[in-house]
């Protein structure tokens, strides 16, 4: 994992001109809501808790993904600076003192993952209004080889695709992940150890990419992708008002 965490601080600076991404830190979230809550879930998330979440120092953008009738049915991506931003003492304080719409509206929240992560690879310099989202476990011992194989043979052959704009390798930050904290214990949730999106232009582009991840290969390589990934649409999309 060390020798990971190395190689992205030695890409980040020459990906950095050129990526999709707003920053080398993300805390992902997949979920569903009980239906008696969702009214209430679209109301305080577009309104009260992605402009907070941006108002923190570091946090870029904020986006979120929907697939009707799918479980988890959305998902959401936060892009920070780096990984030092989702795990700083101005988040941390976010999340152990959660407003009251927070602490009403996660009780409805259910199905719940979520990560704070760094970027390990990343190519394609467009976003997209579809993603295709997978979460990915493997052991230690063979993570770079999992990474290799993404990296070199899915990613370049899914960007070479018409439709799919850029392909990203998060991995997660594990300390930072499971933080106990107010918000934390207001709900169960798991943390996938690896995740990849795919952006593309049309839903039909991120199935063609799907369709190049070899999950025998990946088995082989000691790797499992979790059977529920799904090509998700964009609902809402919000830039922080200071890229600090």
């Amino acid at each position: 994992m060390s020798e990971i965490k190395h190689a992205v601080l030695n890409a980040g600076d020459a990906q950095a001109a050129s990526s999709a991404l707003l920053g080398d830190g993300a805390v992902i979230v997949w979920n569903d809501i009980d239906a008696s809550g969702r009214n209430q879930f679209y109301e305080w998330h577009d309104k009260e808790h992605i402009p907070e979440r941006l108002s923190i120092p570091g946090f870029r953008r904020g986006r979120r993904y929907v697939r009707p009738g799918h479980s988890p049915e959305w998902l959401t991506v936060y892009e920070a600076a780096d990984l030092n931003v989702v795990v700083s003492p101005a988040y941390l304080e976010r999340l152990n003192t959660p407003t009251p719409a927070t602490v009403d509206t996660l009780r409805y929240f259910r199905n719940t993952s979520r990560a704070v992560c760094q970027i390990v690879h990343s190519v394609g310099s467009s976003s997209g209004g579809h993603i295709l989202a997978m979460r990915v476990d493997v052991s230690a011992a063979q993570a770079n080889a999992m990474k290799a194989y993404l990296c070199t043979d899915v990613f370049p052959r899914a960007v070479a695709l018409t439709g799919v704009v850029a392909c990203h390798l998060y991995m997660a930050d594990q300390p930072g992940s499971h933080l106990n904290t107010a918000e934390s214990d207001t709900r169960e949730f798991d943390v996938p150890a690896w995740v990849v999106l795919v952006e593309a232009t049309t839903p039909q582009a991120a199935e063609q990419a799907r369709k190049l991840v070899d999950e025998n290969r990946l088995e082989d390589l000691g790797a499992t992708v979790r059977a529920d990934c799904a090509i998700y649409s964009m609902e809402i999309c919000r830039l922080a008002s200071s890229a600090a």
